[in-house]
């Protein structure tokens, strides 16, 4: 008697391997947020999709995937693609020594052409398309989700850029978006995108100022800064720190990355004189260079001083992905009254004022090899993803499989 044995057909190995990567990636699954200052997410907090982020999942998280990478691994995911590519190639030219067939040199560069084009759009669509976006959610009804750093199309690094369209109102509906509902306009050394909004989410008033080697942003300031008086020396910039308060109504955050690149070896001087917090997260690539030892360093600090610390976008128009959000608990603020006036004044109880939650993504000290940055943006990618984008993922192997099985 012969019995029959289920055999798969050899196409069917790719999907079954991604399915297992996608399990193992689950069993050792990340938290979805985490608070970098070492405290616990609220259970409550969670992140939601929207119905055509769920949909296209695989395109949209490994967008922001990508989007969330540091400057430095930004540089590795395109080095490691190039390294894969030509593995890739390369196994392909083994197979066809091996089976004794003709190479066909234009084969090859319709290949090369081909996977440079797909690159190229799937850059693209991740900076241009101002698409749906993953949001927070599960806030209790007294927490104020706040940005304390973005820009408009005044500032100079997004009004000479193909992000030139992007005035206070689309910046505002970028934030709408993510799930905040207070949002300050930190322009480059002006106040000219402080334009009229009323609408959702609030939008607060601040500057960013370009001071000696180092970038300050004025939160609550409504009233032109002439930033020459503070960037021609150490003096300069404690004085903008020393008088933000009293000059300007506002309060000082030291921004990434000048702070940690220029003034490492100084922030208790410059404490001393006057700032009020600091940026630990910033979503911005050249500005999330940040390391855990030092960012912990920064906390430490923060938290013997009683000053505040907060996550940014620092976003300046490109793609549609929050990496960070703060929590700021003010009771009764839906009730009425203004929200930016309730955040400034919770910012003044220091260290405890801001609740930080950041998203899950390959950091910048990540133990991943450099080189391997594209295999692990997709790992982490997957170690945070919930079980909705799980399935939404498993349903387009399988289903890009059946038909290419179906055609075949």
């Amino acid at each position: 008697m012969v019995r029959g044995r289920l055999k798969l057909p050899r196409s069917a190995l790719a999907p079954l391997a991604l399915t297992a990567a996608l399990l193992a990636a689950r069993l050792v699954a990340g938290p979805a947020l985490s608070d970098p200052t070492g405290s616990a997410v609220p259970p409550s907090l969670h992140l939601h999709a929207p119905w055509l982020y769920v949909l296209l999942a695989p395109l949209f998280t490994l967008w922001d995937g990508v989007s969330m990478l540091s400057m430095s691994r930004l540089e590795w995911f395109l080095i490691g693609l190039a390294i894969l590519y030509l593995l890739w190639r390369s196994a392909h030219a083994v197979r066809i020594v091996r089976r004794d067939e003709p190479w066909r040199p234009l084969r090859e560069l319709l290949v090369l052409i081909a996977s440079a084009a797909a690159l190229v759009a799937f850059i693209a669509g991740g900076l241009l398309w101002h698409r749906p976006m993953i949001s927070l959610a599960g806030m209790g009804p007294d927490e104020i989700v706040t940005d304390f750093h973005s820009h408009t199309r005044v500032s100079h690094d997004v009004r000479n850029t193909l992000m030139r369209g992007y005035d206070t109102p689309a910046n505002l509906r970028w934030h709408r978006r993510a799930g905040f509902d207070a949002v300050f306009i930190t322009d480059h050394n002006t106040i000219e995108g402080l334009g009229h909004w009323s609408g959702t989410p609030a939008r607060c008033p601040g500057i960013e100022i370009s001071a000696w080697r180092s970038h300050v942003v004025l939160l609550g300031d409504s009233l032109p800064v002439d930033r020459n008086r503070y960037n021609r020396s150490l003096d300069g910039l404690k004085d903008l720190l020393a008088v933000s308060d009293s000059a300007y109504g506002a309060l000082s955050l030291l921004s990434l990355p000048e702070y940690e690149r220029n003034h490492w070896g100084r922030l208790d001087s410059l404490v001393a004189a006057g700032a009020d917090g600091f940026e630990i997260v910033n979503a911005a690539p050249k500005a999330a260079e940040l390391t855990r030892a030092r960012r912990d360093s920064v906390v430490a600090l923060a938290r013997r001083t009683n000053r505040f610390v907060v996550g940014v976008s620092d976003s300046h128009g490109w793609g549609a992905t929050s990496l960070v959000w703060n929590l700021v608990h003010a009771p009764g603020w839906r009730a009425g009254g203004d929200p930016c006036a309730r955040v400034l004044a919770r910012l003044r109880d220091g260290f405890t004022a801001v609740r930080v939650v950041e998203r899950h993504h390959l950091a910048t000290g990540s133990a991943w090899p450099r080189w391997l940055t594209p295999v692990g943006v997709v790992w982490e990618t997957w170690r945070g993803m919930g079980a909705v984008l799980l399935w939404s993922w498993l349903v387009w192997i399988w289903s890009v499989w059946g038909l290419r099985a179906y055609r075949s």
